[in-house]
Formats: C-alpha cells, structure tokens, sequence
C-alpha cells in the first residue's frame, strides 16, 4: 500500500521545502533523520525499510527527490507515526526533540575519508557545478511565470464570475454541513508534482480518494483561487486538509485531499490529468462571457508556447545538474563501506518493526 508525493520543489522562487510539516508532531512517535554524503545509500536505505513496512501491512508514503524523481528523500508510516527523511541539502534537517522523538543516523561513518580527502579539489568543483545548474534553472521558471499571469489576466477577462460563483457555492454548501468542533483543522501541504530531470512529473493518481471533484480550464485559470477558499471553509468546520501545491508557483493551491469526505478535488489541464469519473466538475471554459479575441488568441498561444520552452529549458538544467551529481556520487560510492551500512540497516528495520 503506497502514496508517493514530493517534500520539496524546483520552484520559481527557488528550492521551496514542506519537511517541517512532513509528519505532525503531537503524532510523530519516531523521526529518523539519515546524514551523510551523496552516495552513501541514503535512498536505497528508506526504500528498502519502507518495503519492510509494506510487507508487514502497513500504507507507507514515498517522498520523492524533485532533483531525481527516482530517488527517494523520505518515507512516512503514519498509522505508527513513523518517519525517515534525508536531512542533508538542500533540505537540511536537524532534530526538534532529540532522543524523545528524533535521532540522527549519519551513514557518513562509513565512509573512508582520508581517500575522499585526497579528491577534495575534484570535488568542490562538482559542486559549485551543480549549484550552477540549479541557479539557471531556477531563473528559467522565474522568467515563466509573468508569462502565465499574462493569459490569467485574459481568461480572468472573459469569465462569467456569477455563473462560477453560483457553481461554486453548491460546493461550499457540501463543506459548511459539517458541525464545527471546538477547534479547527489542520492542513498539511505537500507536492503532487514537481519539475524534474524528466520534465514535470505528478504522483497525483497515488493519492486519489473514492470521491472527485474536479476544476477543469484553459492553462493559466484561476482555479486556486476557489481551491483556497474550500480549504479555508474546511480548516472551519475542524476537517485536515492535505494542500497540494503548484511546483512552479508554491503559493498556488493546484489539488485539495479532505480525508473526512474521501475527497479529492483537482484542477485539470494540460500538465496533470487524472483519468476519474469526478461526481462535481466545474468547467472555465463553459462559463466565458464570451470567446477571446484574435489577439487575445495569438497572445495566450504566444505564452503557451514561451512557458513550455522555460519549463523544458529548466528541467534541461536540472538533468545537468543530476548528471554531475552522479559523478559526484561515484566519488562517495567507492569509499563506502557498504557492508557496514548493511549491518546498520539490518539493526534499524528491526527496531523500526518493533514499533508495529
């Protein structure tokens, strides 16, 4: 039993991290968070405590590297409250609770430094290539994102707002008929998608719920908008929310998970598609004031086609960047003492399965 999502995203503004709120604290029973250098085995590690877990029963969340989506910067069991993350940069972790709660296991123990020390100067100019790779492609996806504005501001124009709003309130309604508590819910925001080596890639299917609602439009509406407000209503009335955002623009709410309703609504376009019957769909396009103009056309298809080359530009640099962390890794790799981290391995799952 699997979810997969992202803790972090290549965004416009940058390496953008949602590990603080990964797993809540007052459900947290057991944090460990995994150090050490690139290569020493940090993914493969959680993989294979998180299959342990899997076979043993238990849903177990996979948290993707946005840097390389094939491997892995944590794992979640919540139903044991159980957490491993990779807290190194650029998402560097540290204990909040240590030994009550958090532990360090640094993997860096196993490695031969005086061998790594003799490759320092090879090393240090890996680096500072990669940090390169990552600063073009962050000005990429910030130089895209006036482009989406732009058709917003045009779509925005054209839209029959009544009409949305009428729409829109019998979904609010659904929300408001949930007694409220004594206090209000909480919202933990992730990444169903992020921009990668391999372009934009989405885990969005893996955390489907039995009921859909979807929002569906030209790229560039405004369909955070009413996300925002659904949240907002069921934070209200004492319902957790799961918030995922958009992996260019964080601020931007792109899918909605309310466990309480076996809900997931969703925003569809031409980046993230979910192949589900939805039981509610609002759609943009049937609710324009009118068509857009020629120009207006030939505006938004100019934005379109802008974007894409940004977006694809972006992840070109981000596959450079991984391409020189492999030759990075294989630094590490050859200085590992792969037989102790098995040794480790063996003693951690152990006690991690302790807690079932």
């Amino acid at each position: 039993m699997q979810r997969h999502w992202f803790p972090g995203g290549n965004t416009a503004r940058g390496f953008h991290s949602f590990y603080k709120t990964i797993l809540m604290r007052e459900e947290a029973a057991r944090v460990i968070i995994l150090k050490g250098g690139p290569g020493v085995g940090k993914s493969t590690f959680m993989r294979r405590i998180a299959e342990a877990l899997e076979e043993a029963g238990q849903l177990v969340e996979y948290l993707h590297c946005s840097s390389d989506n094939h491997s892995l910067d944590g794992i979640v069991c919540r139903p044991i409250g159980f957490a491993m993350l990779d807290g190194t940069a650029p998402h560097i972790i540290d204990p909040e609770m240590p030994g009550a709660v958090d532990s360090i296991l640094n993997l860096g123990v196993f490695l031969d430094e005086d061998g790594l020390s003799k490759r320092r100067e090879a090393i240090s100019v890996l680096k500072g290539a990669i940090s390169g790779c990552f600063t073009q492609a962050y000005r990429y996806l910030q130089a895209a994102v006036p482009l989406r504005d732009d058709t917003a501001s045009i779509l925005r124009a054209i839209v029959d707002e009544g009409a949305l709003m009428e729409r829109f309130d019998l979904w609010l309604e659904t929300i408001a008929q949930f007694r409220r508590p004594t206090k209000p819910g909480r919202a933990r925001p992730m990444f169903a998608s992020a921009i990668t080596p391999d372009g934009c890639v989405n885990y969005l299917e893996t955390l489907a719920l039995p009921r859909v609602w979807r929002i569906t439009g030209a790229w560039g509406t405004d369909a955070h908008k009413l996300l925002s407000n659904l949240r907002h209503a069921a934070l209200l009335r004492g319902m957790d929310v799961e918030a995922l955002y958009c992996p260019l623009q964080p601020e931007r709410l792109e899918h909605l998970i309310i466990p309480t309703f076996g809900l997931l609504v969703t925003t569809d376009n031409r980046y993230h598609h979910l192949d589900l019957t939805a039981e509610r769909e609002i759609g943009y396009d049937a609710l324009r004031l009118r068509e857009p103009t020629a120009l207006e056309r030939e505006t938004m298809a100019f934005n379109e086609e802008q974007f894409e080359r940004l977006l694809e530009a972006a992840s070109a640099s981000i596959r450079r960047a991984k391409a020189l962390h492999d030759e990075l890794e294989r630094e590490y790799i050859t200085r590992m003492d792969f037989d102790g981290v098995e040794t480790c391995w063996q003693r951690t799952c152990k006690q991690v399965l302790a807690m079932l």
